[in-house]
């Protein structure tokens, strides 16, 4: 037969239980909000479209494709601390673009590859040929080769 528990102990013991329950639980939270389980952080790859003018582009070795004066310029990609996470080389030759491109018809448009690209950064930076870095998105960097080329019809040269 053992001794009758107090209230106090009974409660005491409560409260130890709250208050780790609470210690891991505000653990979990952190982290989940450092690991960010949500973001698909997996590699992917990004196409990056460009258009050169076609006063600095050169006739290519099909009919409608074009080779711009700045061909094979590297790409490269930062992280938002500035470490270098991704890199490629612009493709040599890309397509001339016909009259349904508005104010760049005639204009090579050239496709570039960047391949594994790490998921999951709130923001890119992105420098192409060693010149100004401008910040992306990811959703940027994902949008189909298709979508992009299509926005050139649309767009107005400045």
């Amino acid at each position: 037969m053992g001794l009758p528990r107090s209230k106090k102990s009974s409660r005491g013991r409560a409260l130890w239980w709250a208050a780790g329950s609470s210690v891991l639980a505000a653990a979990a939270g952190v982290t989940a909000w450092v690991w960010r389980p949500w973001v698909d952080h997996s590699p992917f790859t990004a196409y990056e479209v460009s258009v050169a003018p076609g006063k600095y582009a050169s006739p290519g070795s099909k009919p409608g494709s074009c080779v711009p004066h700045a061909s094979e310029e590297e790409i490269a990609l930062f992280d938002g601390d500035g470490k270098k996470i991704a890199q490629a080389r612009q493709s040599r030759e890309g397509e001339l673009l016909a009259s349904e491109f508005g104010d760049f018809a005639g204009d090579c448009l050239v496709v570039t590859r960047i391949d594994n690209v790490p998921g999951g950064e709130d923001t890119y930076v992105y420098q192409w040929g060693g010149g100004t870095k401008r910040r992306m998105t990811e959703e940027e960097l994902r949008r189909p080769v298709a979508e992009q080329r299509e926005s050139f019809k649309n767009l107005k040269k400045t």
